[in-house]
Formats: C-alpha cells, structure tokens, sequence
C-alpha cells in the first residue's frame, strides 16, 4: 500500500533521529520491518562498517529502490524473525542497522544490540 504523499512530505522533514523513533514505533505497533532484496539484501558501508537499511512501512524502502539500490524490491521481515535472528545475527557478524535512509539523507545508524534494546522498551509500552 502506498503512502498518502502528504505522509511522505511529513515524515521526510523529520530528522534522523525523529525517523528512527518513528521506525521503532511502527514496527512494534505493525511487527514488520521492511528491507530491499534482489539476490540479497541491501547493505551499505558506514564508517566501515557494513550496513543494512530498515525502513517502517513499505513505500518508504520502495522510494529508496533507486540509484545503488536499483532493481531492488521491499520485501517484509516478521518482528519477531528481525528480534531473534536479523540483530544477533548483525551482531555477530560486526554488522549495524541504518534506520529509515530517504532518498536525500543517509538515515540514522545504530548498533543492532542498541536498536534491540529500544525495540524492547517500546514493545513493553504494548504490554
């Protein structure tokens, strides 16, 4: 489903930060986290450090699907799936989470065992 372009507007003028807190708020009320996928998933380098994007909804990864991420689709990952593999697996592999990147900016990069940790404290918001 595509996003109003208002929304689009309106959480673009967020900054990186805003748009992680969003993330962590979306994906723990949704319980999906949105990558981009073609033959593999998305990286990027980060202060050399490998990288992997995470957007909140699907449109979002989809407006990013250009440039060195041409050719790539958005493909969902379960919340629990993300929690339980995707970060400890980051972890282990010297890895880190960019949250939300638009097409203008690179988003906000963050340890998987910090974003872990946040999703935690939202999910129990829930509880």
């Amino acid at each position: 489903m595509r996003a109003h372009p208002k929304k689009i507007e309106n959480i673009y003028r967020l900054d990186s930060q805003e748009r992680c807190d969003y993330f962590i708020r979306k994906i723990t009320d949704f319980e999906i986290v949105w990558g981009l996928f073609n033959e593999g998933w998305a990286t990027t380098i980060s202060d050399q450090k490998m990288a992997i994007p995470f957007w909140p909804e699907e449109s979002f990864a989809t407006l990013c699907a250009n440039d060195e991420w041409a050719g790539f689709t958005a493909k969902a990952i379960e919340l629990n799936e993300f929690l339980s593999h995707w970060l400890p697996g980051m972890q282990s592999d010297s890895r880190i989470c960019q949250i939300f990147p638009t097409p203008s900016e690179h988003g906000f990069f963050i340890p998987p065992t910090a974003l872990l940790h946040a999703i935690k404290e939202e999910r129990e918001q829930y509880e």
